[in-house]
């Protein structure tokens, strides 16, 4: 899955963002969000960006565990057996994954195919792309 982003349609008003904080951690917080919209306003131009998980799977093989694995939709954490040493953390080229209150890995999960963020986007700048497999 891959979700698809229409920065024309983007008002920047991060609803997304918080729609996937009170999903995945029952918080209206955009720092807990495994999205994050980036506004850049120049003197001529105002753009937003998205940043998402892209299924690089560089914090799989970043986690010396291996706590961390691809169903090839989505990301799993194992909670059992991750440390919290946060190399998963380190190896996000996006900024979408981060340690819990525990100490755990949170890693982009995309609300298992159903994405709280498509759903609650008021201006629907953001959809979902299904992979073709």
């Amino acid at each position: 899955m891959k979700l698809i982003f229409d920065g024309r349609k983007c008002t920047g008003c991060k609803i997304c963002e918080l729609a996937c904080s009170a999903k995945h951690q029952g918080v209206f917080n955009p720092g807990k969000s495994h999205i994050k919209i980036i506004n850049s306003d120049t003197s001529t131009v105002r753009e937003k960006q998205l940043k998402a998980c892209t299924l690089c799977l560089s914090c799989v093989t970043g986690c010396p565990i291996e706590a961390i694995v691809s169903n090839g939709k989505w990301l799993e954490v194992d909670s059992e057996i991750c440390t919290g040493c946060g190399q998963c953390v380190d190896a996000c080229p996006e900024g979408v994954i981060y340690l819990s209150n525990d100490g755990k890995a949170v890693v982009p999960d995309f609300c298992e195919g159903n994405p709280s963020c498509v759903e609650w986007c008021p201006h629907q700048a953001l959809s979902k792309e299904e992979d073709a497999a």
